[in-house]
């Protein structure tokens, strides 16, 4: 069975070979491996086109303007030629059997369209024998309906997944609104496609380090906005839609909190809080955050 790994790359030059090696060098044989790097500036493209030239065993396009994880997620998903489709953040790498355990895991539950893992911490550049997952979210995998921990935001980790192909074109893919996040929704909707499953390995070496938390932290806060405003419409999550708008609140909140804090933000936040209006009678919090920043930019 061929699995498509898509690597989405930007400004990751320490850490995208070892990214790439770590999936040429897995023990499942047939692999079908797309790098994707987004106009990077800090000479990525010439790293993964030198190991390109030396091994081969991938393809690589090389884009000159960036475009976004989301895109280059969207991308990967067209071009895969695999029954099953994963992704590998271009900072973090695969233990040598993560591909063949997760195959042979989907291979003998054929009732399920997706599963997820466990991962190793790593420190910079400090390989640990840490787990990733704590109690909490390990908890998830064992609730007869995970949805409601999922709404709250108790999430698998979405890089040790892997899906069957088919069944995440059906979805539609990852949705283009998104600037970075696809955690929260991709699972959500998985959930209602069909049996999610739990391997209790690590899969996954997930690097921690100053640059892959902070730049993605301000997109994920309207993100989160984006996709319950969406979750809330679904017709199938109709009997969740109280936590989902509870949810909500609590997101423009946090997003209000956000733009006090920073001299009220950029111009697209404060218009993600004007869609908060419903709410602010809900949260007075919420309606100070709103008459301060809510009724700028209004076009």
């Amino acid at each position: 069975m061929l699995v498509s790994i898509i690597i989405p790359s930007y400004n990751h030059r320490h850490y995208v070979a070892q990214a790439i090696t770590s999936v040429l060098d897995q023990t499942w044989p047939q692999v079908d491996l797309i790098v994707i790097d987004d106009a990077s500036t800090d000479g990525s493209g010439q790293v993964i086109s030198t190991i390109l030239a030396e091994r081969g065993g991938f393809r690589f396009i090389q884009r000159e303007k960036n475009r976004g994880l989301i895109s280059s997620l969207n991308e990967g998903l067209a071009m895969a030629k695999g029954d099953y489709f994963c992704e590998l953040a271009s900072d973090d790498f695969l233990p040598p059997d993560s591909i063949a355990d997760r195959v042979r895991f989907l291979a003998s539950h054929e009732d399920h369209v997706a599963l997820f893992a466990d991962a190793f911490l790593v420190e910079g550049e400090t390989e640990t024998d840490r787990r990733v997952l704590d109690e909490k979210r390990r908890s998830l995998h064992r609730q007869p309906d995970p949805l409601p921990l999922i709404l709250q935001g108790v999430q698998p980790i979405f890089a040790t997944g892997l899906f069957r192909t088919d069944v995440l074109r059906k979805i539609g893919g990852f949705d283009p609104r998104y600037r970075c996040y696809e955690d929260l929704e991709m699972p959500v909707l998985l959930c209602l496609a069909g049996k999610v499953g739990f391997l209790d390995t690590p899969v996954l070496c997930r690097r921690e380090h100053g640059a892959n938390v902070s730049s993605t932290t301000a997109a994920i806060r309207t993100d989160k906005i984006l996709c319950y405003e969406k979750l809330l419409r679904h017709p199938d999550l109709a009997s969740y839609r109280p936590l989902i708008r509870y949810r909500l609140r609590r997101s423009y909140l946090a997003l209000g909190r956000h733009l006090s804090g920073n001299g009220g933000g950029n111009t697209y936040e404060r218009r993600i809080l004007r869609n908060g209006w419903p709410y602010v009678w809900q949260d007075l919090r919420l309606l100070w955050h709103f008459l301060k920043w809510g009724r700028n930019d209004i076009r």
